[in-house]
């Protein structure tokens, strides 16, 4: 479904307002025996640095919701979603990076972000792919791609094949999941982790 078919929708939940929920949280409890992943983090130039093999971050819904609060808990670990055109992220046209609000892990650059008319934080194609899984996701009477973050399993949106060139691809983020650095910020980060 295109943008535009989209629209009526959006405007109706948009009325609805910012704070609506649409998941209750989820009780989960860690897994400490999960493997690594790999994953690719700032490298000294503020680019994606090599694939390296981190550990998962695992919480429990305590910790998780302490570190979060409540809106991003119930977006990142319940699979929640922001209403349109609420998101603190939405108007940002700032050059940096966007990073995953529950483990900081580099997930989309501001150069691939793009004005999608959703009301929700759009990017042509993630920072590094293998920051992002992909899960199918058959809730709401639709067959969606859900995105979460690699290295914490947060949900963060969903992926749609009607974004622009050069992929084709939308990944449409909720604001509340994602903590954004500028440029300056991000090549400090990178020059850092080189030491």
């Amino acid at each position: 479904m295109s943008p535009r078919h989209l629209l009526p929708l959006i405007a109706l939940l948009s009325m609805i307002g910012c704070s609506r929920n649409t998941a209750a949280p989820v009780t989960k409890t860690p897994d400490n025996s999960s493997p690594p992943v790999a994953i690719r983090l700032i490298g000294p130039d503020g680019k994606p640095g090599p694939v390296v093999q981190s550990p998962r971050v695992v919480k429990t819904d305590a910790e998780w919701e302490k570190q979060l609060g409540t809106e991003a808990y119930r977006v990142l670990r319940a699979k929640g979603t922001e209403a349109p055109f609420c998101g603190n992220l939405l108007d940002n046209h700032k050059q940096g990076v966007y990073f995953c609000a529950g483990c900081d892990l580099p997930l989309f650059s501001s150069g691939s972000k793009f004005h999608s008319g959703t009301g929700w934080p759009s990017f042509y194609q993630p920072y590094a792919k293998e920051n992002i899984a992909e899960i199918r996701d058959s809730t709401h009477g639709m067959i969606r791609t859900e995105i979460l973050c690699t290295r914490c399993g947060g949900h963060l949106g969903h992926v749609f094949n009607d974004g622009p060139a050069p992929t084709g691809l939308r990944y449409c983020l909720n604001s509340v999941s994602l903590i954004f650095r500028d440029e300056a910020e991000v090549k400090k980060t990178g020059s850092a982790a080189a030491r």
